[in-house]
């Protein structure tokens, strides 16, 4: 079904975001990006709300707003100091400078300029919709979460016309940690990478794509490659970079890994490709992960995918391998088990490449834009 495609309303929506092509950091980015490049293909008016970035957008038909904060910044290169001093700026200066004629929707992800959207919600009686893409629960993995960030989420989320999450294991976040169960799940969809495995000869390799953070589970799959590589004399690859890379090392090398378990840092769309191509298994054991669309990237690619159960895509999926994020016995059997079998391999591989077929983002474009005439309408 096209939600909304066949009946179409002149919508002009403020999108608050923090990141955007060419500039992405996680997925928050790039569901920002395909999201609203399809709404304008809808007919919607988009005026994007973002920092100014050294390399700005080039869209056509979406009007950028960019706050300068003290100068072109890069968002990964903040210190937390530098960081919160940067969110409080954007939030003074996006009041300042909005443009509130015509808007019918204020749209904010996440929490970054949360506090701006409530003001401007309010002050000019614009209904507000925001999607939760992640907690500072999430983030944390639950160690030493900042209440300051949680109060602004809480405000946000209670404070919203819609609340959209990104699986219904972030509804159940907000549920329980946030008080509100209205809750609507929008679904990320994935732009499949062009290489796709042609054969499923044994690698003896898994590989790991993301940001090497707490949230992401890094340290349980280091410790789950000790078993697999003493047994298959394999290795594990981590593709990413992020605040764990010093405690992944040092965990490889006091399980003596070096050489076993190797951190590439930051890796390309090409790259990336290549390690799907080259590896025997996706491994993701995040301890929160709301999503994980490189989930979807992998299987797109025909690779086996094992992830935690505390993984949101994985909800919709029915060929991978789930196993609880902190029972590394079981995550390294499974890894032995892919590894070994190349018909456990082609099957997961094969299936799995064509479950992703449901996943994509014109789906959550409709279904966001269906949102949008609920609120509109009153609903």
């Amino acid at each position: 079904m096209r939600y909304g495609v066949s009946d179409k309303l002149a919508l002009k929506v403020a999108m608050f975001g923090w990141e955007y092509p060419p500039h992405v950091v996680g997925g928050l980015g790039v569901h920002s990006a395909e999201l609203t490049r399809r709404l304008v293909s809808y007919g919607v008016e988009v005026d994007f709300y973002k920092p100014k970035i050294d390399g700005s957008p080039t869209d056509k038909h979406i009007r950028f707003v960019e706050i300068l904060l003290g100068g072109a910044v890069t968002p990964d290169t903040y210190t937390l100091k530098d960081f919160n001093s940067a969110v409080t700026e954007y939030n003074t200066k996006l009041i300042e400078e909005f443009d509130p004629t015509g808007v019918s929707i204020i749209h904010c992800h996440d929490w970054i300029a949360a506090e701006a959207a409530v003001e401007l919600s309010r002050r000019y009686g614009i209904p507000l919709v925001s999607t939760v893409h992640s907690t500072e629960l999430d983030r944390s993995a639950f160690f030493y979460p900042q209440k300051w960030i949680m109060d602004i989420e809480r405000t946000l989320i209670h404070n919203s016309t819609r609340v959209i999450t990104v699986s219904k294991h972030e509804r159940e976040m907000i549920r329980r940690y946030y008080g509100r169960s209205d809750i609507r799940v929008v679904y990320n969809g994935f732009n499949p990478l062009p290489l796709v495995k042609s054969d499923y000869s044994k690698h003896n390799r898994v590989v790991f794509i993301g940001r090497v953070t707490a949230q992401k589970g890094p340290i349980f799959l280091v410790r789950a490659a000790k078993r697999f590589c003493e047994e298959t004399g394999g290795e594990v690859v981590f593709c990413g970079t992020g605040s764990s890379d010093f405690e992944v090392r040092a965990e490889a090398a006091r399980l003596g890994l070096e050489g076993r378990v190797r951190l590439l840092g930051y890796v390309d769309n090409h790259e990336m490709g290549y390690w799907l191509t080259q590896s025997d298994a996706y491994v993701l054991p995040a301890v929160s992960e709301p999503f994980g669309i490189t989930v979807l990237e992998a299987m797109g690619a025909g690779l086996p995918a094992i992830v935690s159960k505390t993984t949101g895509v994985a909800e919709e999926l029915f060929n991978v391998l789930r196993f609880d994020y902190w029972d590394t016995d079981e995550l390294a059997d499974l890894m032995i088990a892919v590894t070994q079998s190349r018909g456990l391999r082609f099957t997961l591989g094969l299936l799995g490449r064509v479950e992703t077929s449901k996943f994509s983002w014109s789906r959550c474009a409709e279904e966001t834009y269906a949102v949008y005439k609920e609120v509109v309408a009153g609903g």
